[in-house]
């Protein structure tokens, strides 16, 4: 699979239940920013947010869908909500209105949504190299998928 394919996959996710919580669907419409203005520095910001929500729809999806009813359902989607707004609110030089206008953005703009790619791909990189390490050391988590990336 490659890094479109995922990320197209992330999005669409973080596009529903997760990234746009009820809370904000109901709080008037956010900021919205051209893709030509995203920054390297929020592209970084947005792909670390990104991970960390793409791990709480990785924990929450089974639960979700294995719900016996709309009641237990909605709980969990509210609770993965929190966590997932939470988790962008945590993350250095992005908040979650500005996660929101990125995926907005992204969605609509191939170079933005290239930029994104890259930066996916360039810490897939990183966490490539970085298992090369001794077998008596621990493996370091999967870059894209488990652990926040670093700031730039």
């Amino acid at each position: 699979m490659n890094y479109r394919t995922i990320l197209a996959m992330l999005l669409t996710a973080a596009g529903t239940a997760l990234a746009v919580p009820a809370a904000a669907q109901d709080a008037p419409e956010g900021p919205q920013i051209a893709a030509e203005d995203v920054t390297t520095g929020q592209v970084v910001s947005f792909v670390n947010a990104m991970i960390s929500v793409d791990r709480i729809r990785r924990e929450y999806v089974p639960m979700i869908e294995a719900a016996e009813t709309d009641d237990a359902r909605q709980e969990l989607i509210s609770e993965a909500d929190e966590k997932s707004i939470a988790l962008v609110e945590q993350t250095p030089g992005i908040s979650p209105a500005e996660y929101i206008a990125i995926i907005a953005a992204a969605t609509e703009d191939e170079d933005l949504m290239q930029r994104i790619n890259d930066r996916l791909a360039e810490l897939r990189a990183k966490q490539s190299g970085s298992r090369i390490a001794p077998q008596s050391e621990t493996p370091a988590p999967d870059a894209a998928t488990d652990a926040p990336a670093e700031q730039q």
